[in-house]
């Protein structure tokens, strides 16, 4: 009798848990208003657990929400296992009786072709692939399976990277038609309610490498930070929320202040009034360019934090422009700040700067600041060259002629990347690089007197003038 009290015990708490996590979506999908009677949605399915758990909640909501279901899997074409997985997902959504779309894009060919990281690239064609799909099928809603864990990393990674509000505000739970059901579910809760249920999924191999900053977030700086806090998870969920809501609150107060502020607006430039603009509080004077800029671009991605602030600091200072990514250039006119798109081909930045060697020198067009040392290892026992970054370069100082000077590529440039054998032209060394024709001209070279190339700055030295084992002096250059 006690065993079989047991056994009931247990179905019963087993029953217990599946309804709990699917009552805890209905409160996200009612928090965020996320999904609407007879909804047409659109379920991102990759077949790993998150995605296939996605899919099995929203079939378990359809009834409550007349929802018709259809299910979208995009074949990145990056590992092998690719195609079983993609069989995988459509027989899944075949034995639910749900209509699937299925392809395979060349991501890695797309990445190469437009010079993005893999991850980056991926990211945009998937959701073009989701956005497309959804046109064709007439769904108004789009579910993908982000959880709690993975707002829980990115709210890591960005800080990590640097970020505000808006970034350490993580994943939106809404961002126009895409929803996210489980975002406040946590993985360890998506993979009981599976086995409960006895659904099979697959697992992606790549996500247990610590070979991108994500996985290693997941795979060893949480796991050590769950020795100081076992609810680390739900504790950094909570604080992206918090912030998202006084990022929200913030993105009010700038939308007033911004409308006060703009005195003309135009497709290619929004000009503000300087004296308003300089007597808003730093936060708001940040948000303010940031709304500009994105006004004027539809996106601020590439657009960091630092090239807000580095912005302002120069404007205040000096009075002159300023350029951002996405050939967006700010530029102070007496009572006016002038933000506006650079057409293609115009040359952004003009002038050429002296760097105080040794010392500290503001770069104020190419929004970096340059801080170089002199390092005499002539009296230093077993001093190692040091390993460069790249935002630090290390060369024989004997072997330069000064002054040293930081300007934009011109025509004809070439150097000997180190590394390589022999002379290259920078346009090959940027092809070959996969360097974006519009950001090649943003890109800061660093050159002698006798305008011999150093450093592409960034991403590599001229191996005539690198630091080696028996330099005597070492310049040590870098980006601060």
């Amino acid at each position: 009798m006690e065993v079989r009290k047991r056994k009931g015990s247990a179905k019963k708490n087993t029953l217990t848990e599946q309804r709990r996590l699917i009552e805890k979506v209905k409160v996200t999908v009612a928090r965020y208003n996320m999904l609407k009677k007879g909804d047409s949605v659109l379920v991102a399915v990759s077949g790993g657990p998150d995605s296939v758990c996605l899919l099995e909640v929203l079939s378990c909501l359809k009834e409550d929400y007349s929802l018709s279901l259809h299910v979208a899997h995009l074949n990145h074409r990056f590992r092998k296992e690719a195609k079983k997985e993609a069989e995988f997902v459509r027989l899944l959504a075949e034995k639910k009786g749900i209509p699937a779309a299925i392809e395979a894009i060349d991501v890695k060919a797309y990445c190469r072709e437009r010079g993005l990281s893999l991850q980056e690239g991926a990211r945009e064609v998937r959701y073009s692939f989701l956005n497309r799909v959804a046109d064709a099928v007439g769904a108004v809603k789009i579910a993908t399976g982000h959880t709690a864990d993975d707002q829980a990393e990115t709210f890591l990674m960005r800080l990590l990277r640097g970020a505000g509000a808006a970034g350490l505000s993580g994943i939106p739970p809404v961002r126009e038609r895409i929803i996210r059901p489980l975002i406040d579910v946590t993985k360890k809760e998506a993979f009981s309610f599976l086995k409960e249920k006895n659904i099979k999924y697959v697992k992606d191999p790549s996500n247990v490498k610590p070979k991108y900053l994500r996985n290693k977030i997941r795979l060893e700086l949480i796991p050590l930070l769950k020795k100081y806090n076992p609810n680390i998870i739900d504790t950094l969920h909570r604080e992206a929320e918090l912030l998202r809501e006084d990022d929200a609150l913030l993105d009010e107060i700038t939308e007033t202040c911004f409308k006060g502020i703009v005195t003309d607006q135009k497709k290619d430039s929004i000009t503000l009034d300087y004296s308003k603009f300089n007597g808003l509080l730093p936060a708001l004077k940040k948000r303010a360019l940031r709304r500009a800029a994105a006004e004027l671009t539809g996106s601020l991605r590439r657009i960091s934090y630092h090239h807000i602030v580095s912005g302002i600091d120069v404007i205040d200072r000096t009075g002159k422009g300023i350029d951002l990514p996405h050939n967006i250039r700010i530029e102070r006119d007496y009572n006016y700040l002038k933000v506006f798109a650079v057409k293609e081909g115009a040359e952004a930045v003009k002038d050429t700067v002296g760097l105080k060697v040794p010392g500290i020198t503001d770069v104020p067009d190419f929004n970096i600041r340059i801080e170089t040392i002199i390092r005499d290892r002539s009296a230093q026992v077993q001093v190692e060259v040091g390993k460069a970054d790249k935002n630090t370069a290390f060369f024989d100082y004997d072997k330069i002629a000064l002054p040293l000077f930081i300007r934009r590529r011109l025509e004809g440039d070439y150097f000997y990347p180190a590394g390589m054998k022999g002379r290259k032209k920078l346009k090959e060394f940027f092809i070959d690089k996969k360097i974006p024709r519009e950001e090649r001209k943003k890109l800061p070279v660093l050159t002698t007197k006798n305008n011999d190339i150093l450093w592409i700055v960034g991403l590599r030295m001229d191996e005539r003038f690198r630091a080696r084992e028996d330099t005597v002096r070492e310049l040590i250059v870098r980006v601060i």
